[in-house]
């Protein structure tokens, strides 16, 4: 079973996917966490000073590569019946639907997870996040990224809803 996780920045996807790996004995991945291990150690000094469109082509390229790994062991842990959630790849229905299609290729479960908040708590919790550097941090999130990542989240909507699980937190 794929267990996809979506929903726009700060509103709790990782914590929530924390439990839910729990719950389903998966193994989880989320995207953030292999970017700040592999590559954010390495980025240009003063990247997240420069604009949006600088830090987001950087970006871009590495996520690209993550999510390539990370699918090759989603392939073999669910060709071993072990549910995977995937957290945080899919901020879009493109890339949902991608996702969708790669469960039907497996030939396993599919299920999507909407987590949301309104959008002053999500700040709050990224503002909180990147001081206090807990359990779900792994890339300082800065105010020109929240409204980046504002600026082209879309929200699952109509029939990409039918099944989904909605978590408002």
């Amino acid at each position: 079973m794929i267990h996809l996780i979506c929903g726009p920045i700060g509103a709790g996807k990782t914590h929530y996917a924390h439990d839910l790996a729990a719950q389903h004995h998966a193994i989880r991945f989320s995207e953030d966490e292999w970017l700040a291990k592999l590559f954010v150690p390495d980025a240009p000094e003063g990247l997240l000073s420069e604009p949006m469109s600088v830090v987001g082509a950087w970006a871009t390229e590495k996520y690209q590569r993550c999510r390539g790994q990370i699918w090759l062991l989603c392939r073999q842990l669910l060709a071993q019946n072990i549910d995977v959630i995937l957290d945080g790849a899919a901020a879009n229905k493109t890339q949902r639907d991608a996702i969708r299609t790669k469960a039907l290729e497996q030939g396993v479960g599919f299920q999507l997870h909407y987590v949301t908040a309104a959008a002053a708590t999500r700040q709050q919790r990224v503002t909180e996040r990147n001081q206090q550097q807990g359990r779900t941090y792994s890339l300082e999130v800065t105010a020109a990224m929240f409204a980046h990542t504002e600026s082209f989240f879309e929200h699952p909507q109509g029939d990409e809803l039918a099944g989904a699980i909605r978590v408002d937190t």
